[in-house]
Order: structure tokens, then sequence, then C-alpha cells
């Protein structure tokens, strides 16, 4: 079994201090095998605010994968923004452009959707989906296949229609060919987990979807601060929503996945939290 924390959206520089440390015991409790950050570590892209989203990673006991978001971008300082758009992430998180976590049971990869010009909604490049063609042709049959970026590939199920990243229909046809299992994103700020399928897109492939509501800032769309939690069992698939209750992040819904005949059918009944994805 393996154990992911997902964390997204923290925005230092709208920062909800009191959650930051009842986090980090809530992940420690877990003991994941990989906590993956999916972008929006700034509020602003800011030196400052790198700096406390650099500590607070490395205050992490375990290992992770993280990509920037569009808020990692600097939007008012023009020049930077077009000229050296993620020169600061690489400087004070991660100078890694296509971090890599894989063991016998998990081959993940995260991919940058961030860009100096498509700014709130992100971008995925025809290279971009080569290496992800590439890296997982390297990969052995058996681990779960999992992607990491911070902007969704599709719409939440349940709400209005929402943006999702340009080049979508094309990105999720190669991650399809690419035998992906599971899409671990952020940028809403709600937490929700389903099957492909019901977010109104068939890429071929059934492929479960996570996208993580915003962990510790105070930018709250209608939803508590929350992670979501992810086990990995074989051809099993667990995905909770962790919320904060005032006094802890704990469970607040959860869903559960199993593999047949190549489709991920869900276990148990929807619940309102994680798989909601309206507001």
């Amino acid at each position: 079994m393996r154990t992911i924390v997902h964390l997204s959206d923290l925005h230092f520089g709208r920062l909800d201090a009191r959650l930051v440390e009842p986090l980090l015991a809530s992940i420690r409790d877990v003991s994941p095998e990989l906590i993956a950050i999916s972008g929006d570590l700034t509020q602003r892209a800011r030196r400052k605010q790198f700096a406390e989203a650099r500590a607070f990673i490395q205050s992490l006991e375990h290992p992770y994968l993280v990509v920037p978001g569009n808020h990692d971008v600097p939007l008012y300082d023009v020049a930077r923004r077009v000229l050296r758009p993620l020169h600061r992430f690489r400087r004070y998180v991660s100078a890694d452009r296509l971090p890599v976590f894989a063991d016998a049971e998990i081959a993940v990869l995260g991919i940058n959707t961030a860009r100096a010009i498509a700014f709130a909604n992100g971008r995925i490049s025809r290279e971009q989906l080569a290496e992800i063609g590439d890296f997982f042709a390297g990969v052995k049959p058996g681990p779960l296949r999992i992607v990491v970026t911070h902007h969704p590939l599709t719409s939440p199920p349940e709400a209005p229609p929402r943006p999702v990243v340009h080049r979508a229909a094309r990105a999720l046809d190669g991650i399809a060919a690419a035998g992906i299992d599971l899409i671990l994103t952020g940028h809403y700020h709600q937490a929700a987990s389903d099957e492909i399928a019901a977010h109104g897109v068939a890429p071929g492939r059934s492929i479960l979807v996570s996208q993580a509501g915003t962990a510790i800032s105070t930018r709250l769309r209608d939803e508590a601060n929350s992670y979501n939690l992810i086990r990995i069992a074989g051809d099993e698939v667990t995905c909770a929503a962790r919320s904060w209750t005032a006094t802890g992040f704990a469970t607040s819904e959860e869903r559960r996945y199993r593999r047949r005949a190549g489709r991920w059918e869900r276990l148990e009944s929807p619940s309102p939290a994680c798989g909601r994805g309206s507001g």
C-alpha cells in the first residue's frame, strides 16, 4: 500500500498561520510515502513568500514532489513575468523541470502548466506531452501511473463549466495513451474526486481525478481548508478530503474506487465534499 498526501494552493502571502502546525501534525500522523504539492505556493511570487514556502517544504519529514501554479509567476512585474516567469520558484523551491517519484507501487510525474502569457488557466505544450509519453514508456507494468499538474484538465463534476488548461483535450488524449491512472490537480480551491467520465470527457481510458482544496490559505471558496489523502493498494484507491475542523484536520468525506476490467468503479455512494466541486 502507498499513501499520498495531496496539497495544493498554499498561497504564502495569504496564509492562515493557525493551520500550519496542525497540517504538519496531520501529515506526520498518516506518514505518507509522498507529498504531492500541485502549485500556487505563493500569492504573488514575491521573495518573502517563496522563502516562507521553502521553509514550510523543508519542514516536511517525507519525500515530496512539487509543481508551480499561476500564482508562482509574477503578476505585476511584467518584465520578470515575461523574461523569467519561474526564476524565483526554481531558486527557492525546486529547479527540477520534470519532478519524478517512483517505487514498486507508484510512478509519479510532475508537469508545469504555469505560463507567463496564459496566466490564469495555464497550458500544456506538445513537448510536455511527448515527455509524459517518454517517461511512462520507461515504466514497467505494475505501478499506478500518476501525473501532477496545477491546472485542471477537466471541469469539476456537478458544477457549472469552469476554465481548464489550454490544450486540455489533446493533453487528455496523450495522458490516456501513456496509460495514466490518476491525475492530481489544484487551482479551483475545492476538494473533488471522481472517475473522469463524471467530468464530461472520455479520453479513451478510465482515469481517476483528484482535485485538492486550499490547505492553509485564507482564499476559501465556500469550503473549509483541506487536503486530499490518497491511499493506493493495487487496484483499489481511496480518496479522502481531510478538512479543518477548528481543532485539527479530519476526514470529512471519502470515496473508494476499484479497477475492474480496466475501468475504475466507485464502491460507495457519492458524498458531498470529496467529489462535489461546486461553487
